[in-house]
Formats: C-alpha cells, sequence, structure tokens
C-alpha cells in the first residue's frame, strides 16, 4: 500500500512533469474520461493556477506538495 501523502482537491500541489504549481481541481480514473487528456497514468489530475488560468491535466500519482522554488503559473 502507498503511504505516500499527495495532495487532494482544493490543495496547492507540484506537477513534476510541467514543472507548474496549481490548485486540484479534481481527480478521476483515466477510464472514466470521454476526452483524450493525453496522461498515460491510472488517475488524472486536473490543476489550474492559484490565480486562476488554464486548467491542465497530470498524472495524480506523480503530485507532490510543493517546496520552495517550485515555479507558479
Amino acid at each position: 500500500m502507498n503511504s505516500i501523502r499527495r495532495p487532494v482537491t482544493g490543495q496547492m500541489a507540484y506537477d513534476p512533469a510541467s514543472g507548474r504549481t496549481g490548485v486540484v481541481q479534481a481527480v478521476h480514473a483515466a477510464d472514466e474520461l470521454l476526452f483524450d487528456h493525453q496522461v498515460t497514468a491510472h488517475r488524472v489530475a486536473f490543476l489550474r493556477p492559484e490565480r486562476g488560468g488554464v486548467e491542465w491535466t497530470a498524472d495524480a500519482t506523480a503530485l507532490r506538495f510543493p517546496a520552495q522554488g517550485d515555479r507558479s503559473y
């Protein structure tokens, strides 16, 4: 069992694949989604920049809590 804590809906998260930090809007199983999310993971997270902007998708299992110096848009 994976005991690593990961950000959940409403929390800030760092997406290492994009190098961006944003607020988690939702997390879904990949097979529930009806569009090409281009994420190969089984769980897809939707993130949005803290001050608003364009939402993006990320591998939910790769998200981590932001550390000082992680970029934000």
